[in-house]
C-alpha cells in the first residue's frame, strides 16, 4: 500500500508501525531535500506540528502529580497580567477557553524585525485583548494559542525553559535521544533537522520561518518515527503519566451545559468497531504529521511527512484496515 501511495502522491515522509509492543515496519521514502536528492533516513528530525501538542498536555500532567499546580488553576495565577478572566488551565488543555488566534493578531500586530516568543504573544494579547469567541467552558474550539499558554505555564511553574523541561522531563527518561524542542526566536543555531517544503511546479520550494515559527507549546516539537514510538510504549505504563491523569487525557471533555466532545488533554479520540483511538494530526509549513494509537489493540501508527501533500489520515486508515485485517 505505501509503495503505491508514495508512487502516486510522492510522499516524502517516513512511517512506522507498531503492532501489539513490536515494531512491525518501518520505512524512509522520498527525499530529505528533494533539490539536492538527499534521501530520507529512518531517524531523520521533523517538525510534529499539532502533534507538539501532547508534549505540553504531559508537561502539565507532570507538575500536576508534583502538586505544582491544579487543573481549576487560573491563568492569573502564574501570568498576572493576562487579560482574559475566568479560564482554567483544564480549559486550556481541552480547547475550551475561547481566546482569540494569536497568529492573527501577530500577523497585524507585531511590527518588530524579531521573530517572537511566547513571552511576546503575551504581551501583545494584553495590549490589544482581542475579543473573546466565547465564554469559558461553554464551547470547544480548537486553540493554538491555548497551548502556546500552557507552555508558558510550564516555565513559570518550573522556573526553566519549556525546551529544557521537556528533555528533562520527557525525552531524556524515554530515551527519545533525537526530540528536542526548537524555537527561531530564541535558537540561534538550528539544530540538524529536515525543512518543510511545498510542492512547485514539478518540483519543490522550501518553506522560511515565519514570525509564527517562535512561539511553542501549540508546535516546535521536533523528533522521529523511533523517538514517538517510545513515547507511544510508555503511555501504556506509568512510568511518566499516572493512571488518574491518562484517564483524564484520553476521556472526551463535558462542558457546562453537558455536552461531551471527543477531545482530552492533547489528544483527539474516537471509536472504530467500539475500540477505542487515541489520535492527533499536525499540519504547519509543509509538515504534515500523524500518532494514531488503538489502545485496545495495542497497535500505533506514526506518519512523518515534510512537504504540504495531503493524504496522512488516508495512510493511518488504510494501515489499520492492514492491521485489522491480519488480526482476523
Amino acid at each position: 500500500f505505501l509503495n503505491i501511495h508514495q508512487k502516486r502522491y510522492n510522499f516524502q515522509g517516513n512511517v512506522l508501525v507498531g503492532h501489539k509492543g513490536d515494531v512491525i515496519y518501518k520505512k524512509a521514502f522520498g527525499y530529505a531535500n528533494p533539490k539536492t536528492g538527499t534521501k530520507l533516513h529512518e531517524d531523520a528530525v521533523f517538525q510534529l506540528a499539532s502533534v507538539s501538542k501532547q508534549f505540553t498536555a504531559a508537561a502539565i500532567m507532570i507538575l500536576q502529580q508534583r502538586d505544582l499546580l491544579s487543573y481549576e488553576d487560573t491563568i492569573q495565577k502564574y501570568i498576572p497580567n493576562f487579560p482574559y478572566e475566568g479560564i482554567t488551565i483544564k480549559m486550556l488543555l481541552n480547547h475550551t477557553a475561547g481566546l482569540p488566534n494569536y497568529m492573527w493578531l501577530l500577523e497585524h500586530k507585531w511590527n518588530k524585525k524579531m521573530i517572537p516568543y511566547n513571552d511576546d504573544v503575551i504581551k501583545l494579547m494584553a495590549k490589544h485583548k482581542l475579543h473573546s469567541y466565547f465564554q469559558p467552558g461553554t464551547r470547544f474550539s480548537y486553540s493554538n494559542t491555548g497551548y502556546v499558554i500552557l507552555a508558558s505555564i510550564i516555565e513559570k511553574v518550573s522556573g526553566t525553559t519549556y525546551k529544557k523541561f521537556l528533555e528533562g522531563n520527557i525525552f531524556k527518561p524515554l530515551n527519545m535521544k533525537h526530540s528536542f524542542v526548537y524555537s527561531p526566536a530564541i535558537h540561534k543555531n538550528p539544530p540538524q533537522k529536515v525543512s518543510g517544503y511545498k510542492r512547485w511546479g514539478r518540483g519543490y520550494r522550501s518553506i522560511p520561518n515565519t514570525i509564527n515559527d517562535g512561539a511553542v507549546g501549540d508546535k516546535g516539537v521536533y523528533s522521529t518515527v523511533n523517538d514517538l514510538y517510545k513515547w507511544d510504549q510508555a503511555l501504556y505504563s506509568n512510568k511518566l503519566i499516572n493512571k488518574k491523569n491518562k484517564k483524564r487525557a484520553f476521556n472526551q471533555l463535558t462542558l457546562k451545559n453537558g455536552y461531551h466532545y471527543p477531545y482530552g488533554f492533547g489528544f483527539r479520540l474516537k471509536s472504530i468497531d467500539s475500540s477505542k483511538v487515541v489520535y492527533h494530526y499536525g499540519k504547519w509549513n509543509g509538515f504534515r504529521t500523524g500518532l494514531v494509537r488503538f489502545v485496545e489493540d495495542s497497535n500505533t501508527v506514526v506518519v512523518l511527512n515534510h512537504t504540504n501533500r495531503p493524504g496522512i489520515s488516508k495512510i493511518t486508515k488504510n494501515i489499520e484496515k492492514i492491521l485489522n485485517s491480519d488480526n482476523s
